[in-house]
């Protein structure tokens, strides 16, 4: 379907959904992109089953599954030392992201967020950049995820020399000044 360097074909992939509908429809796109090993859960206390008795390469969670949501589901495998997939990176759908709710999944140690209605392209695109340009992987006391820093530019060592700042200084003035043969826009 898609340019890739990333084999879809080999990955393996947990899909958390309550709507069985829209589970359906994630396997069809995924089985679109090559993926052949896809595991579905309709809610929390299935999903940790499925993370604790298999290695994934990717989970797939929607946010509303009933009591317990996406950010409860990320935070348990996150923090749980046993858990062998806890590193896994997790990609969350729901239909509204709002930014409280925004605030809370990143905090949970979410990799990356969709909103419903889901694209195919846009699926692709967010599985391939989990894949293929992992995020490093932090743990500390109050939280266990991805880096949400960004690295700062570098900032250039060499200073600018004296006569590239005149040249500056006067072009910036050339361009201030008014011109004396032209007023209002007329030719005098």
């Amino acid at each position: 379907m898609y340019k890739t360097n990333v084999d879809f074909s080999g990955l393996r992939i947990l899909v958390v959904e309550n709507h069985e509908l829209m589970r359906r429809l994630l396997g069809e796109m995924l089985r679109g992109f090559g993926v052949r090993h896809v595991r579905y859960a309709h809610d929390v206390p299935g999903a940790i089953e499925h993370i604790y008795g298999a290695r994934f390469d990717v989970v797939i969670l929607d946010f509303f599954l009933g009591e317990l949501d996406g950010a409860d589901f990320a935070k348990h495998i996150r923090f749980d030392e046993d858990c062998c997939n806890r590193m896994v990176p997790i990609l969350l759908i729901t239909g509204m992201p709002d930014h409280h709710k925004v605030m809370r999944v990143l905090d949970a140690g979410i990799n990356a967020m969709l909103a419903k209605p889901i694209a195919a392209k846009d699926l692709y695109h967010r599985i391939h950049a989990l894949i293929a340009k992992p995020q490093p992987f932090i743990i500390t006391n109050d939280y266990v995820g991805p880096q949400r820093s960004r690295k700062k530019p570098a900032i250039s060592k060499r200073r600018p020399r004296p006569a590239l700042l005149a040249a500056s200084a006067r072009r910036r003035a050339r361009r201030e000044m008014p011109n004396p043969a032209h007023e209002d826009g007329i030719l005098i």
